[in-house]
This record gives C-alpha cells, structure tokens and sequence, in this order.
C-alpha cells in the first residue's frame, strides 16, 4: 500500500518554491540554517529535498551523511515530529566528479490562493511505496508497487497524469541478509548479483514510470533489464540496498514534478528525453518546454539565473559504443567519467556546474541515452 507523505496543504493550492545551497562538505548545512534565522526559509516548509554529494568510492556513505544531517536540522530548528520529517523524501547522488560541485536544491510548499495567471506552475506530489519484500525482488510485483507510489503521488500534488513533466526518487532494495534469510526458508528469490540487482531495481522503477504516465501495460519479470525497447522519458531513479534514512525500511521514495494549471507560484518542469551521451540539445529542449524561450548557445547571465534545478540521468545502453564508435566500458571508472564528461557537456551549455546527475538509466530513456528536467524561474 503506497503512502502519500506530504503534508495535507499539499493537496490544496500551494505555491511551489525552492532554494539551492552549495555545500561545503557533506554534512554541511549552515547555509540553510542561516536562511532560516534570517526567516528567507521556513524548514517546517520543505517537502523534498534533492542533493549531489561527493563520494565516488564503493562504501562511501555521503548520501547517508547529508540525508541525516538535513533531517536533524529539520527536527532542531522545525517543530515537525520525527516521524513527519522520516517520511520527506530526500533524494541524494553521489559521484561529485569532473567540475561538479555539491549542492542541494531544497523545495517547500506553502499554502496559496489559485492563480488566474493563463498559464501552470509547479506542483510537486510525494510519496513513498509499501516497504519491498524479499520475494518481489526482480519481479513484475516491484513495478506494480511504484505504480502505486507513483500514483499517490501524481493525486497529491494535485494533478493529472498528463501534467506531470518528471518523476524522480530512489528505488531502495531489501538488504542482502533479508534475500539470503527469505530464500533460506523457502521463498522463490531470485539469484542476483549485485549489478543485476542494482538494474533490476533501477529499471523496474523506469517501467513502472512508463506505466503511470505512458499507458505502458505492466510487463512480465523477465522484461526488467531485459527489453530495452521499453522505457520512459520521465523518469530519474537510483537504486540502493537500503539506508537507514527515511523511513522504517525499504520504500521507493517519488517525487513528481509537474505543472499544473492555477497553481499558485513562480516555477515551473520542462523534461527532455537524451538521445546519447552527446546529445547536449537536450538541455535547451528541456528549458523551452520548461518556459524560458532560449536557443542553441550557451544561456546568456540572465537565463542562468533563472534555472533553479537540473537533473540528468543517463547510462550506457547495452552496446558499448557511442554513435557507432567503441567504448572502454571495461574502465571501472566509466560510469564516473560518464558522469563527468556529460555533465560538463550541459554545464558549458548553463553556464553553471551546479547539475544534478545519476547514471545507469535502465528503463529511463533510451538505451545509451537518458532523461533530463529543469526548474526554471518564470516569475509571477
């Protein structure tokens, strides 16, 4: 049973609004609490939270690290209960490399009258899946599960599935002990290795966005990782054993961003599908859709200053070339210099290197490509 987890103004008229901070180290949140002492942020406010952090290493635990540390500030300096502030969805990469810098976008929602203004703005619904069982691990019963979530969360920001422009979030799955303890006493749970079960759970929260958005009908467990015709432009999901954060275990946490029409605000969502690792129109088409009317070139000051958020997923597709040409995919490292060499392809088109970017698209965009979304400033 999915659960919707913002808070109930949520589903009413509210304006959308956010902030993006640097971060000077991963725990670093003295630039948010001084926006709050200086009553520029309201922390009983946020409803998502989103943040590169800098850890590439195997093991490193920056995501965990900023996730507690947003939330302990959030219980010190609000007046929301644990269990509130557990149930924010936070959604946190790492693999800081090449120019990037740390940072984190932080949105809050406040009650609003409806707008008349002839256009949308942005909505933004959460929330979170039933916790994942062992034996749905792999299984067409995980996407059926973050449709659900994905649903809730399209119906508690208030729109219609046409609206939404992106979902994004993290597809946590069950710990390792909790697969081998279930298959130990009998259950059918699938044998994964670790980039299987990385894909498997990455991907099947891609399909599950292609059915909430696209009328795609669930499809069969072997098509997850499999059938690579298979995927939607909407969607940004990672996928991780499950950290404790956020929660009492291993939901899928969603975020949808969308526009939607009255709402109140200055934001608005434009996404764009990437063909491939060079397709650095993407961003532009992203921008546009958004609502600033920019061209080819790299955004002029003015532009730059009102893109609020970027988000990019992309990762190789299951053919290691680039428009017909090798790949070292045997490197260890690609997957990070793919991060890093895409995203200061779409940070030489902003101007700016503040750019949030996950690899391993499975389901999410196109085999070799990805998906990719704005926030962007259109004033009131």
């Amino acid at each position: 049973m999915s659960q919707s987890i913002a808070p109930e103004s949520l589903r009413e008229s509210v304006a959308i609004d956010a902030v993006r901070v640097t971060l000077d180290h991963t725990t670093d949140v003295a630039a948010l609490e001084k926006m709050h002492r200086d009553g520029a942020l309201s922390l009983d406010d946020v409803v998502a939270v989103t943040g590169k952090t800098e850890g590439t290493e195997p093991g490193e635990t920056s995501r965990v690290d900023a996730d507690r540390a947003l939330r302990r500030l959030l219980l010190e300096r609000g007046t929301r209960t644990a269990e509130q502030i557990a149930a924010i969805p936070m959604s946190f990469t790492a693999g800081g490399v090449g120019i990037l810098t740390p940072h984190v976008v932080v949105y809050t929602g406040r009650s609003a009258p409806a707008t008349t203004h002839s256009g949308s703005r942005l909505a933004i619904g959460t929330a979170r899946s039933a916790i994942m069982q062992p034996e749905w691990t792999g299984r067409a019963r995980t996407i059926e599960e973050n449709v659900a979530a994905m649903r809730a969360a399209i119906t508690n920001g208030g729109m219609q599935p046409h609206e939404v422009e992106y979902l994004l979030g993290k597809a946590y799955y069950v710990p390792r002990e909790q697969l081998r303890a279930a298959r130990a006493s009998g259950q059918d749970v699938r044998e994964l290795d670790d980039e299987a079960l990385f894909r498997k759970t990455s991907g099947g929260a891609g399909l599950a966005a292609a059915v909430a958005l696209d009328g795609l009908v669930v499809p069969d467990d072997d098509a997850v990782a499999r059938d690579f015709d298979l995927w939607s432009g909407k969607a940004s999901f990672s996928a991780n054993e499950w950290e404790p954060v956020g929660g009492d275990g291993p939901h899928t946490q969603v975020i949808a961003f969308g526009n939607a029409s009255g709402a109140p605000g200055r934001l608005r969502v434009g996404h764009a599908v990437i063909a491939d690792f060079l397709d650095v129109g993407a961003l532009a088409r992203a921008i546009r859709r958004a609502g600033l009317d920019v061209g080819e070139e790299p955004l002029s000051d003015a532009d730059r200053a009102r893109v609020v958020a970027v988000y990019v997923k992309v990762g190789p597709g299951p053919a290691p070339q680039l428009r017909g040409r090798r790949q070292v995919v045997e490197n260890r490292n690609y997957g990070n210099e793919v991060k890093a060499a895409v995203a200061g392809m779409f940070a030489g088109h902003l101007q700016d290197n503040l750019i949030y970017i996950s690899g391993s698209a499975t389901h999410q965009g196109p085999p070799g490509g990805g998906t990719l979304a704005v926030i962007v400033d259109v004033g009131d």
